[in-house]
């Protein structure tokens, strides 16, 4: 019986594939060369399946080389090697002996080498998991199709029938991109892992000298999407471009395009390519970093650059993960525009002490994506390789999203409104203090009918509720309770790892997940019950506003006092509260009595009103 990945902190044989390997010039060879290493550290033996020429020797300590040559596909190859890059030749006896004995095989890129990959280790029966590091956008971009949405919509599409839909994992570098693949239909367990930050990247003094220019950075492939373009146009609209020294780090098709732009700056931008050592230079040497790009899957220079220190202001862009690491709105500008970043970068320029204090945070923040913490997060994605997914897979799932939505909207809501409001007189406040995008929600758990109170008051957006697996397995209202978009928390802790992800995922779509935190149902009680952390914890892991909601109750008043005797229910949404700290437990900590705090204003305000404790 082969032995399991991660069995009692067993070592193991891991088989990376990929088509370039141990050269610095794009982040998936630099996730594989580090996780490589870091592998190897933590005592488990690594062999590498790359392009190289066969008689390169292995480095003392390194991984087991398996070189492969070259593969020519026309143009392609041509338009790789304008990117940096390559496709390595599949040879099978080559992958059959970097693949047999392994206990598990992880491929990196979709591309020839890949599938043969995959395709032997079936055949020997090796679990293997997939990495998904090839954004579509980028494909659709370097042809000449970027403006075409839909481009990028059948790249994914693709990507899955052909490659990804083989595998029961997936590795995803970012939330962001694994949201985009649940949307475009991929059904493995999708390990939202970071590709992770070098331990060399460190802060260091900086020290200004008198006169010295303020010198904005960006790292990355000279390529249309990247969009140094934007950054160029910024600062000659800055107020202070005579004092901003630019600084490019990477090559790439554009770069003879970009020289031309930059050479007509009041101060002229330099270009370069540099090793890991004279990156870590260079950017303890800069005041601020700039990442313009607009399709990202995770953004590894921007987090090389925050880790040491280096404040970032990074693109809104809708395509791109790397705007996760704003953590203020002077992180941010509008994807593609000019003056907005010039309006961005004059701030940072006029606020030093600002700057200073926004360099210490980010520095903190940057130790949360060691490569270190990626490794063990891989670790056990390898011991748990092979199984079978848990998701539903194919058009059934679709079909039955489809008329689960259609029930909503076109049953559901209609008939809990006239019931909720027009029966029993509920109504709700502060509506229009719900956020746009993705957020949590939380309430006071009292009523029968508490989640639709909810839902009616957070329409037309739809929302997941949280709830007991019995409430979803129960034979009278179960299906009911699915179809309106209940999903079950785990009975085990061991199951709540996947539910947290997929949470993470349905926030990431821009949805709203709903939470109980006060786990038990007790009908109109006005008292506000200790809350359980799991939906702090969600939040603060998926960096999303939390919204309280409370219902509150009042004494029937007209003809109502005469139908009931029970107090009429009032459901007001709260201010929301946005991520307080970098750190997650403080964040989860500090947000959970926030909330608490602001559900018991909500509250308070009626309790002159004599409403019992408890009503029957």
């Amino acid at each position: 019986m082969r032995k399991g990945p991660g069995n009692g902190g067993a070592a193991v044989i891991v088989t990376l594939v990929t088509d370039t390997f141990n050269v610095n010039n794009n982040g998936t060879t630099m996730s594989a060369t580090r996780f490589a290493a870091a592998l190897i550290a933590r005592g488990h033996t690594v062999r590498v399946v790359a392009c190289g020429e066969p008689g390169v020797a292995t480095s003392p300590g390194g991984p087991e080389m398996f070189w492969v040559p070259e593969l020519v596909v026309p143009l392609a190859t041509r338009l790789a090697h304008h990117q940096g890059t390559l496709f390595a030749k599949p040879v099978r006896e080559v992958l059959t002996a970097a693949i047999d004995g392994a206990d598990v095989v992880h491929i990196y890129q979709p591309w020839a080498l890949g599938h043969a990959a995959e395709r032997i280790a079936r055949r020997l029966g090796v679990p293997a998991i997939a990495a998904f590091h090839v954004q579509p956008e980028n494909v659709t971009y370097n042809i000449g199709l970027g403006w075409f949405p839909p481009a990028a919509h059948l790249v994914y599409v693709l990507f899955r029938l052909l490659f990804y839909g083989r595998f029961a994992d997936i590795h995803c570098p970012s939330t962001f991109i694994a949201a985009q693949l649940r949307a475009h239909g991929y059904r493995a367990r999708l390990h939202v892992i970071s590709n992770g930050v070098d331990d060399s990247f460190t802060p260091a003094p900086r020290t200004r000298k008198p006169g010295e220019k303020f010198r904005i950075l960006m790292v990355g492939r000279l390529s249309p999407e990247k969009r140094q373009d934007v950054l160029i146009r910024a600062v000659r609209r800055s107020r202070h471009a005579a004092d901003i020294q630019l600084h490019f780090a990477g090559h790439g098709p554009a770069e003879r395009k970009l020289r031309r732009m930059a050479s007509k700056l009041p101060n002229p931008a330099h270009f370069g390519y540099y090793s890991q050592a004279e990156l870590i230079e260079l950017i303890r040497g800069c005041d601020l970093y700039v990442h313009a790009s607009d399709v990202e899957i995770e953004g590894l220079s921007c987090m090389e650059a925050f880790s040491c220190g280096l404040v970032p202001v990074i693109s809104d862009s809708r395509r791109s993960a790397t705007g996760q690491f704003a953590l203020e709105p002077r992180n941010l500008f509008r994807a593609g525009d000019p003056s907005s970043l010039a309006e961005r970068i004059d701030e940072w320029l006029e606020d030093p002490a600002g700057l200073e204090s926004a360099s210490e945070t980010y520095a903190r923040y940057g130790r949360l994506y060691s490569v270190d913490r990626s490794v063990k997060a891989i670790e056990r994605v390898y011991a748990r390789a092979g199984s079978e997914p848990e998701l539903p897979a194919g058009y059934a799932g679709r079909i039955y999203r489809a008329l689960s939505t259609a029930f909503y909207y076109g049953i559901a809501i209609p008939l809990l409104f006239v019931f909720t409001r027009v029966i029993l007189g509920v109504r709700s406040e502060g509506r229009n203090r719900l956020p746009r995008g993705g957020a949590l929600t939380v309430c006071n758990h009292v009523h029968m009918l508490d989640s639709a109170l909810v839902g009616l008051a957070l329409f037309p957006r739809r929302v997941v509720f949280t709830s007991a697996p019995m409430n979803l397995t129960n034979r009278l209202y179960g299906a009911l309770v699915r179809l309106l978009g209940g999903v079950a928390v785990p009975r085990t802790p061991s199951g709540l790892p996947l539910f947290f992800s997929e949470m993470e995922l349905v926030l990431a779509k821009g949805r709203i997940v709903h939470f109980f935190p006060e786990g038990e149902l007790i009908p109109y009680d006005t008292s506000l019950r200790d809350f359980k952390r799991g939906a702090f914890h969600l939040a603060a892991m998926a960096r999303v506003p939390v919204v309280p909601l409370t219902i509150r109750f009042t004494p029937p008043t007209g003809l109502r006092r005469l139908i009931s005797k029970k107090p009429t229910m009032v459901i007001v949404l709260g201010d929301p509260i946005v991520p307080t700290t970098t750190d997650p437990r403080s964040d989860r900590n500090i947000r959970m009595e926030l909330a608490r705090r602001r559900m018991q204003d909500l509250i308070s305000p009626r309790e002159d009103e004599h409403t019992p404790d408890r009503v029957a």
